[in-house]
């Protein structure tokens, strides 16, 4: 026999005995379980913290009067009696003269979102694609930037569909993706994974999360520079295991230079075996973007 045929089997045999058995279960836990971090962006970073300096203790000052959790969001929108608005309200946000509104209508066993804008005067609607469903839109500067939750948990075929395409299209791997919109243009645009944004008072910047679709319950805190689209993982929390939801919350410093993440928390490692207590941990940290550190404000008083 040719030495290029015996080759040839010994490859169609160590093929056999492990690569296909290997794409097949690959394949098998992507149809039942979902990709996990699949396209999320999520990071462990781990804190380094430094000790408070004069001006992080400054923005101690201005956060103790949050020191109850309470964060102060934008004040909702009032809907007008004589605005011509579809379906039930689901999320309304306002800033300064301007307001979106996020509706709902439900016939039957469908439902369809509709996004109205209000810039001093009537609102107008929006158009969203209705593949999407719609989750926390806001503004970030001049831009709207909305969250779509595109989850992992649909029956395998659609899950396996799913996989294959988002070889090509990327912004179909995440849970939680951002997409924004230039209201010039009246496009939509993914902009990348993420969600629970938290846009700061300049409107330059804004915090948000990264979680895989198999640990929902371990973010990475991410900071985005809006104009240049730059991100930077500022620290990586487990949630604190009693609570339903994320247990710490993120608010920016009326100067948009700081960002506190507060709460309690399970630990920093995506995986740990040490428990934090029935508690969790007090969390209390502030990042400054100008030096990029990040400070524990419970390490001093």
């Amino acid at each position: 026999m040719p030495v290029d045929a015996r080759n040839y089997r010994w490859v169609l045999a160590i093929s056999a005995a492990v690569v296909f058995p290997a794409l097949i279960l690959h394949t098998t836990c992507i149809a039942v379980l979902g990709p996990g971090t699949w396209g999320s962006g999520m990071e462990e970073t781990l804190p380094e913290f430094s000790k408070p300096t004069p001006a992080v203790e400054q923005y101690r000052q201005e956060f103790a009067g949050s020191e109850a959790g309470q964060v102060v969001d934008d004040e909702p929108a009032t809907i007008p009696a004589d605005a011509e608005i579809l379906g039930e309200l689901r999320w309304s946000t306002r800033s300064e003269n301007r307001a979106i509104l996020l509706t709902e209508e439900i016939q039957g066993d469908s439902r369809r979102q509709h996004l109205y804008v209000q810039v001093g005067g009537r609102y107008s609607e929006i158009p969203i694609p209705s593949t999407h469903i719609v989750v926390r839109p806001q503004w970030a500067g001049d831009r709207i930037i909305y969250e779509r939750w595109n989850p992992w948990a649909v029956p395998p075929v659609q899950k396996l569909r799913r996989y294959v395409a988002s070889w090509v299209d990327t912004s179909l791997r995440p849970e939680a993706s951002l997409y924004g919109l230039d209201p010039e243009l009246v496009q939509w645009r993914f902009l990348m994974p993420g969600h629970s944004l938290a846009v700061a008072p300049d409107g330059r910047r804004a915090a948000l999360l990264r979680s895989g679709a198999l640990l929902a319950g371990y973010y990475s805190i991410h900071v985005w520079e809006i104009d240049t689209f730059e991100t930077r993982a500022v620290v990586s929390v487990r949630e604190h295991a009693t609570e339903s939801t994320e247990s710490f919350s993120l608010q920016w410093s009326n100067d948009s230079a700081a960002l506190r993440i507060f709460g309690r928390t399970g630990g920093f490692e995506r995986r740990s075996s040490r428990e934090s207590g029935e508690d969790g941990t007090p969390l209390d940290l502030v990042y400054l973007v100008s030096d990029g550190k990040i400070y524990d404000l419970n390490s001093a008083g």
